[in-house]
């Protein structure tokens, strides 16, 4: 007989502080294995083995090896995953017997750290809006009041042609100035409304156009404009409302207009000019930035809708899923603290499933085994890990 596991993850993210930030990921993992012939030690094995195993593949951590549990739990087996990550800690919670099963639940702390892996084949969404213009006086200087809108849909383009991890697959028409404590919240409904896995916060805070003025002497000289731009950036986790990453990029270029002439922020008389040019370096960064932040990161897509034994996904062909891929299906549960911070944990669904037909954007899957996917609903999440 073949032994039966059920495993049940559940995910808490904590910000843990060292000498450097880390982000760290609480699993609490729960295995059950059946009892055969009476081996009981053998059952608690293969069921830590197992949730250990799902907890360190579900978060998409890096393990080389697994030390030694309390009460030698693994003191005579060990195994290897290779992925990306550092667990800092496993723990034995609990050990249950009942008539013909073991329940076994460990903890396992998990800081991710950058390196190839299995979710960068697919490209994960973002969503952002228009990026005001913090002093909205300079943009007088050419009549660009709408430079921010033109900036972000540019940067859609950009990633569009030239990311490899992520693309930026909606611009919200309107101009979003949340303080940094309500980003968390902003993310987690932008994310769910447009079915985004990360939401990208932009705001130009410079846009100052200085003349220097030529010596009286050098009358051959004309006065010298330039124009800068400052742009801040933050992205964050639409599921997790975790950041991940902010920066701040800065630019000056020759400006190279009459100082009251209108400028059609789309045209390429701007965008063939010094201060285009240089403004498409600063795209070019983000781009770069956004790939390195997300290579890594688990892609996932939300059920938009079930249909009998099968399951409607937000994401498709432009992610680069493909017939036949597995993924993981999970809940995502919201809760708050005794300090009223928000929260999310994961639950680990027992099933995995199977891409069965691919869209442009969205997919078809069906559970890998044949087992009815119980409990599962729109809004729940699949994961490509």
């Amino acid at each position: 007989m073949q032994l039966k596991k059920i495993i049940q993850i559940t995910a808490l993210l904590l910000m843990i502080s060292k000498s450097h930030s880390a982000l760290a990921i609480w699993f609490e993992a729960t295995g059950q294995a059946v009892i055969h012939n009476g081996e009981k030690a053998a059952a608690r094995q293969q069921a830590t083995q197992e949730a250990i195993k799902q907890a360190l593949l579900f978060s998409g951590a890096s393990v080389t090896s697994i030390q030694s549990l309390v009460n030698g739990l693994l003191e005579d087996d060990r195994f290897e995953i290779r992925a990306s990550g550092e667990v800092s800690n496993i723990e034995l919670i609990d050990e249950i017997y009942h008539d013909d099963y073991v329940t076994v639940s460990i903890r396992a702390d998990i800081f991710p750290q950058q390196a190839l892996c299995a979710a960068a084949d697919y490209k994960k969404n973002i969503v952002t809006t228009w990026y005001n213009i913090n002093k909205r006086q300079q943009a007088a200087v050419g009549n660009l009041y709408d430079f921010g809108r033109v900036l972000a849909e540019k940067l859609q383009v950009e990633t569009q042609k030239y990311g490899k991890h992520a693309v930026i697959h909606s611009v919200e028409p309107y101009y979003l100035t949340s303080p940094d404590k309500e980003k968390k919240s902003a993310a987690y409904s932008l994310a769910r409304k447009t079915n985004a896995q990360y939401v990208l916060f932009g705001e130009i805070v410079e846009f100052a156009v200085e003349t220097t003025i030529s010596p009286r002497l050098a009358f051959w000289e004309s006065d010298k404009s330039t124009r800068n731009l400052t742009l801040t950036l933050s992205m964050y986790d639409g599921n997790t409302g975790e950041m991940v990453f902010q920066n701040t990029h800065s630019s000056a270029a020759l400006w190279g207009f009459a100082p009251h002439k209108s400028i059609n922020s789309r045209s390429h008389q701007l965008w063939n000019s010094n201060f285009g040019l240089e403004t498409k370096k600063i795209l070019q960064s983000v781009v770069q930035l956004i790939d390195e932040s997300v290579s890594c990161l688990p892609a996932y897509g939300r059920v938009l809708k079930v249909a009998n034994e099968s399951l409607s996904i937000n994401i498709g062909k432009h992610n680069g899923v493909k017939q036949g891929d597995t993924l993981t299906l999970f809940q995502a549960n919201q809760f708050f603290d005794s300090q009223n911070l928000p929260h999310r944990q994961f639950q680990l669904h027992p099933q995995r499933v199977i891409v069965t037909q691919v869209y442009a954007d969205t997919a078809i899957v069906e559970s890998a085994t044949g087992a009815p996917l119980a409990n599962i609903q729109a809004n729940d999440f699949v994961a490509r890990r």
